[in-house]
């Protein structure tokens, strides 16, 4: 008898087989890197969940054999690297190393929220380099390992109440550069994640109507996933609102900043 769809749509799923054994993700209780995480376990992927102690990380590590939780928090530097050495203690060697904990605040240059800006500093760039520091010397030593780090496309360029959140992903696009060079010959790879607007809770607060192609975290998962196991330099989407923002980076201010003007109003955005 022919199996059914649904079957065979799953033995296709069973089939799929990712690179890694082992993944470590921090803002593992974020809506995509918890999505992430599930489709990593769905295939065999031993996943490490780190994010703060929470009702939705122990919800994601109960949905999974293969999803443990190691509460942590990013922006403790020390708890992070004895995290990092529990996770390779408990699970084995970490190949991937998904540094995903982000936030967003409005930026309203009437009413600038100053804290509001330096927590998203903190969380967006601190937590990621100390993630970096955590899980990088472990896979020098070994000459191995994958590294990949959540920005966004609206790192590349200022965008109205955007202040904030621009401003630590484009520090993370740096750091991503950075690192990609002197990672050369090191065996480690280097993946900067760039993705658009994703319907999750992280952009809530921002208007809905100024959401460029706004995708879902389902969708944006996949689409990460079914890049990142070749270990490209970036994975950036959607693919419209990636060649508009890095054609603006590199635009003469006095031509970039009209066309953004331009691009909002005849967008709607």
């Amino acid at each position: 008898m022919a199996a059914s769809p649904g079957k065979r749509n799953g033995n296709e799923r069973a089939e799929m087989k990712y690179p890694w054994k082992v993944a470590w993700i921090t803002g593992a209780s974020g809506a995509i890197c918890g999505e992430i995480a599930r489709r990593l376990a769905d295939q065999g992927v031993r996943v490490a969940a780190t994010a703060r102690p929470s009702e939705r990380l122990e919800a994601l590590a109960a949905s999974s054999p293969n999803i443990t939780a190691f509460p942590a928090d990013v922006l403790d530097a020390a708890a992070l690297k004895a995290c990092a050495a529990k996770v390779e203690a408990e699970l084995g060697p970490i190949d991937l190393a998904l540094l995903g904990a982000g936030m967003y605040v409005p930026f309203d240059i009437r009413a600038i929220d100053a804290e509001g800006f330096r927590r998203t500093m903190a969380l967006n760039v601190d937590g990621v380099l100390n993630g970096v520091a955590a899980a990088l010397p472990a896979m020098l030593d070994r000459h191995a390992g994958h590294l990949a780090i959540m920005g966004s496309l609206f790192g590349y360029a200022g965008w109205p109440g955007n202040g904030g959140y621009g401003a630590s992903k484009a520090a993370v696009i740096n750091l991503a550069e950075s690192l990609k060079l002197e990672l050369r010959g090191s065996g480690v790879g280097l993946t900067l994640i760039n993705p658009g607007f994703v319907d999750t809770p992280l952009n809530a607060s921002y208007d809905p109507k100024k959401k460029l192609f706004v995708m879902s975290k389902e969708r944006c998962a996949r689409k990460i996933l079914e890049r990142l196991p070749k270990r490209p330099y970036e994975i950036a989407f959607p693919p419209q609102v990636a060649l508009f923002l890095k054609t603006v980076r590199n635009l003469p201010r006095a031509v970039s900043f009209p066309l953004v003007r331009w691009f909002i109003k005849a967008t709607g955005a």
